[in-house]
């Protein structure tokens, strides 16, 4: 699995590694946040996902914290996923790579990063939990933690690409390439909707991870960052967009 968006000299794709680990099972609820995490940037990340959207109260999260598994650990070492349902949509959003670590200021890695499809409208918690999209979300938070953040990597490079490890998940099977992936675009402009929200700790940018079809991800390999441009402009125009549709 690797991170595609920086160029070399010969403006030829370098692949990055991150060292992620493998989705690791959600197995638990709770608030959607402690009450030490209501200060400050916590309130206004609260804020911000409130006027896309109606807020599940509890979160998707652990019994054993994933970083005593073998996982990247977290500014705050909570790891969570928020749900977020609007009219049309569902977001699962990540919800602790933007905490305070006790050990510097700021705003963690600088980011929270989300999933959002039509496909997730209707699910129970149950549901989100178990499907794919937690799955890739999942995974692609764990290489964001690995990173200490993506947000200096999409300033620089502007819209990035991978490829996430989801056999053995849900998703469907047109979405998988012969490697047992699914391709993603990171960090595509959403309409309407603000990237970076501003709190007492810091800018946090609000990135979204969008799972593309195996035709684009072909365009993506082998056209480089015009590839990831040509795509990005063809889901503007015909209106998909960041969402993940199946």
């Amino acid at each position: 699995m690797g991170l595609f968006g920086r160029k070399k000299k010969n403006d030829q794709d370098e692949q990055q590694q991150p060292g992620a680990t493998p989705p690791l099972p959600a197995v638990g609820s709770g608030p959607s946040a402690p009450l030490a995490d209501q200060e400050g940037g916590h309130q206004a990340i609260d804020a911000y996902w409130s006027q896309v959207g109606t807020v599940d109260r509890d979160v998707i999260t652990y019994l054993i914290n994933p970083m005593f598994q073998g996982a990247p650990a977290w500014p705050n070492t909570r790891q969570a996923y928020r749900v977020v349902r609007t009219p049309n949509t569902v977001i699962i959003a990540s919800d602790g790579l933007a905490d305070a670590s006790p050990d510097a200021p700021g705003a963690g890695f600088g980011c929270e990063v989300y999933i959002e499809s039509p496909a997730l409208v209707g699910a129970d918690f149950e549901a989100l939990r178990g499907s794919w999209m937690f799955a890739a979300i999942e995974n692609f938070a764990q290489n964001v933690a690995a990173m200490q953040g993506i947000s200096g990597h999409l300033r620089q490079y502007g819209v990035a690409s991978m490829e996430l490890p989801l056999e053995g998940t849900d998703i469907p099977p047109a979405l998988l390439t012969e490697r047992g992936t699914a391709g993603a675009l990171i960090g595509m402009p959403v309409a309407g909707r603000a990237a970076q929200v501003t709190t007492s700790a810091g800018p946090v940018d609000i990135v979204p991870l969008t799972i593309v079809g195996t035709d684009e991800l072909a365009v993506i390999l082998g056209q480089g960052q015009a590839g990831r441009d040509s795509i990005v402009a063809a889901r503007r125009q015909d209106g998909r967009g960041h969402v993940t549709i199946t």
